[in-house]
């Protein structure tokens, strides 16, 4: 399948994340240097000197939020995965791991520090989903059991035929374990153009999710730092519980498009034939 040099994940994914940041950083955080580095202000000169003017700020945006999905990457989907577990198990009903299992103390001591590092989605997941068990906070769902034999006996027959994968140690207690569902995405994605359409934008949109999550939870400690350590600062505790709460609701969004992005992958599996593209 064909696809552009500059795709909708970059736009989606990259791009705005990064103009997120900047923008509340510089005018809600008052960072006037931003506007003289990226040539945000007025431009008095000619029209083609005003759309010139924007490129840097395009090109810092750009560059930013692949910095920007490195870090929620390692942040907010590690700690999806080390709460939730993959959505190639959870679909399958299979019980997550308690949070602190680590098979080290240094392993563990991370993920406690992982924890303190996204506080405001750990405390409100932790009360929103786990004790108080509200279900529209909860997007971490299995699949009906009915659909869930099916989807995995026709999702390891495509492993073990199609893709030369031992699965007789696979059941369904641990779900598509081992990383194989990523095996299955890409062999529907060479195999049938018209669910990687799907795929493709399942991608885009949990990579957005999770890169703007990242990003209030940025301006989350910077607002607390402002109030906390910042004499006169116009930054307020109503800032820091709106940062907080955005990257939640971001990180929940993550979650869905995650799982849907996965779910996609293994619905596609299951009604596969030769005759699909």
């Amino acid at each position: 399948m064909k696809q552009n040099p500059f795709s909708f994940y970059d736009f989606l994914g990259y791009m705005i994340p990064g103009a997120v940041l900047l923008y509340i950083l510089t005018f809600v955080f008052g960072v006037d240097n931003l506007v003289a580095v990226l040539s945000l202000g007025e431009s008095k000169n000619s029209t083609s000197s005003q759309l010139l003017s924007f490129i840097p700020a395009v090109i810092g945006s750009y560059l930013l939020g692949h910095a920007l999905a490195i870090g929620s990457s390692a942040i907010i989907e590690a700690f999806t995965n080390y709460s939730n577990g993959y959505p190639s198990e959870f679909l399958f009903d299979v019980e997550p791991k308690p949070y602190l299992s680590s098979d080290s103390s240094t392993g563990n001591f991370g993920r406690g520090v992982l924890w303190v590092l996204i506080f405001p989605i750990s405390l409100l997941k932790t009360i929103l989903k786990d004790r108080c068990n509200i279900k529209m906070f909860n997007q971490a769902k299995s699949l009906p059991k009915p659909l869930r034999d099916a989807t995995f006996d026709k999702c390891t027959t495509i492993l073990k035929d199609n893709i030369g994968v031992d699965t007789s140690s696979m059941n369904i207690e641990k779900g598509i374990d081992g990383d194989y569902l990523r095996l299955l995405y890409h062999f529907i994605f060479e195999n049938s153009e018209r669910h990687s359409v799907k795929l493709q934008n399942y991608v885009a949109l949990y990579g957005l999710t999770r890169n703007v999550s990242f990003v209030f939870i940025l301006l989350f400690w910077s607002a607390f730092y402002s109030c906390v350590f910042v004499e006169g600062s116009t930054i307020g505790w109503s800032h820091v519980l709106a940062f907080g709460g955005l990257a939640y609701i971001f990180y929940i969004g993550f979650v869905k498009f995650y799982r849907r992005y996965s779910l996609e992958a293994v619905m596609a599996a299951t009604v596969y034939s030769s005759k699909d593209g």
